[in-house]
């Protein structure tokens, strides 16, 4: 095991300073390895789902770089699948004159994953698979994933909440979700869960940061962070930061930095007709 590095309490943990993009999208890489230079590794193992071809996610570095394994799936072949589904969001789209506004939303989705994976020192081995509720923790244990593990990565754009709340038999010491950043800190909402839909385009997915932190406490987890593109949610287990000093959520949540600009200001994903639960 690693030791921790404790410095004495400090308000400095602030994860945005630290922000680096090797593999990531959004600061991710510099994140996570400011957080395990504070808290330790133990087995230096990941997982991540969500990952799309491998070309931009939140473990590519730690496993290509820093030595660790891991665990990565993905659900189909994203190039190929991708412009079947744009196409029957068109058609459906167009029905509501919502075209322009939702396209913008799916080229954030598919941009970076239409591009050729990054030269690696080491290929990547993306598992083919479906992520649930229902499954989530029989697919941990079919590749052999340590109850006790370092890293847990979630993004896949509509059910996140729900897969991290049925993980009760894993124990990563980090976890980094993705969260609705388009609802403030105030409010606690998350979508309806069903494990056949999809993310849309809209501003209908996920959970706010409210919902997750509140998840996370029931689970053991404290906020310590999201980064500064309002994209991903960063969470410690609570007893690795007991020493540390961190900030309430309403200073920890970072608004969306992507999107259309209304009045000079990112609005996120078009606004979605469907209404989110209040959990």
């Amino acid at each position: 095991m690693v030791p921790a590095n404790r410095d004495t309490v400090t308000d400095n943990f602030n994860i945005n300073l630290h922000e680096k993009s090797v593999y990531s999208q959004n600061g991710e890489d510099g994140i996570l390895e400011f957080i395990f230079s504070k808290i330790g590794t133990t087995n230096k193992f990941s997982v991540e789902f969500g990952v799309g071809n491998g070309s931009e996610c939140n473990t590519v570095y730690l496993l290509q770089d820093k030595g660790w394994q891991g665990l990565m799936m993905n659900y189909g072949a994203i190039n190929t699948a991708q412009p079947n589904a744009i196409t029957r969001w068109k058609r459906s789209i167009r029905k509501f004159k919502l075209f322009c506004r939702i396209i913008r939303s799916v080229n954030f989705l598919t941009q970076n994953s239409n591009r050729p994976p990054p030269r690696l020192r080491h290929p990547l081995d993306i598992k083919t698979e479906k992520v649930t509720a229902e499954n989530i923790q029989q697919l941990l244990k079919k590749y052999n994933t340590p109850q006790n593990f370092d890293l847990l990565s979630i993004d896949i754009d509509f059910n996140d909440y729900w897969v991290w709340k049925s993980i009760s038999d894993y124990s990563p010491r980090v976890v980094v979700i993705e969260f609705n950043s388009s609802i403030p800190p105030t409010e606690s909402k998350v979508v309806r869960y069903d494990q056949n839909t999809h993310w849309d385009g809209t501003n209908y997915f996920g959970a706010s940061l409210l919902a997750l932190k509140n998840l996370g406490l029931e689970k053991g987890y404290t906020l310590v962070g999201c980064d500064s593109n309002g994209v991903n949610a960063f969470f410690c287990r609570s007893e690795l930061v007991s020493e540390i000093k961190i900030k309430g959520i309403e200073e920890l949540y970072r608004p969306p930095r992507y999107g259309k600009i209304v009045g000079g200001v990112h609005i996120g994903h078009p606004p979605s007709k469907k209404t989110m639960i209040e959990i």
